[in-house]
């Protein structure tokens, strides 16, 4: 496998990697009665969200999903597919154009402006790896906290430094490369972690 493409959200007009949850109810879109194909080794989920925090609500406004009979068939809200065109689209994707409110219930961890140490060639990249991180918790929906984690996760970089782009002295690879798929915060924030929610 290879470095994966994060799903993504638009907070405070500047647009951040989702690089951990903890929670329920982000979009499913099984649950939207939608196939998942996989597109590409840099996308195995086989489809790519971007949400918006837009006046305190988290908003799925865009999909991205591999093609498919029932996945070209299907109306999401009211939205039927186009062929997608963006930087992150391939050939056969479909994409939804949304405003579609998401109940989430939990914490996400997102991260912008990458510090280049060198590079981590698997999974999704986790906060540490960023200059500009924020936690935002949700009920709901709804965003009931907001916390700048920037100089915390500087702090896990410096004592990590390159090595940290590769599992530990001791520990088996096939267990690192399944947490660097994981979106777990203990992966994304590794150490100390962040605090506990509430």
């Amino acid at each position: 496998m290879t470095g994966q493409i994060p799903d993504e959200v638009t907070y405070r007009r500047r647009r951040y990697e989702i690089t951990a949850v903890d929670g329920k109810g982000l979009f499913d879109p099984e649950a939207h009665g939608l196939e998942i194909v996989p597109v590409s080794t840099a996308l195995w989920r086989g489809h790519l969200c971007r949400y918006t925090v837009h006046r305190q609500q988290l908003t799925l406004a865009y999909l991205e999903i591999g093609d498919s009979a029932r996945n070209a068939a299907a109306v999401i809200d009211g939205v039927a597919p186009r062929r997608a065109d963006d930087r992150s689209a391939w050939e056969k994707d479909l994409a939804f154009d949304l405003a579609l409110p998401v109940a989430f219930t939990g914490r996400l961890l997102l991260g912008r402006d990458y510090v280049h140490i060198g590079w981590l060639h698997m999974g999704f990249t986790p906060a540490w790896l960023f200059a500009d991180v924020q936690e935002l918790v949700f009920t709901e929906g709804r965003l009931t906290s907001a916390y700048d984690r920037s100089a915390e996760l500087a702090a896990v970089r410096d004592r990590l430094g390159p090595a940290g782009l590769r599992p530990a002295p001791g520990r088996a690879s096939s267990e690192w490369i399944h947490d660097s798929f994981s979106l777990s915060f203990a992966y994304s924030w590794p150490g100390e972690g962040a605090p506990p929610l509430g």
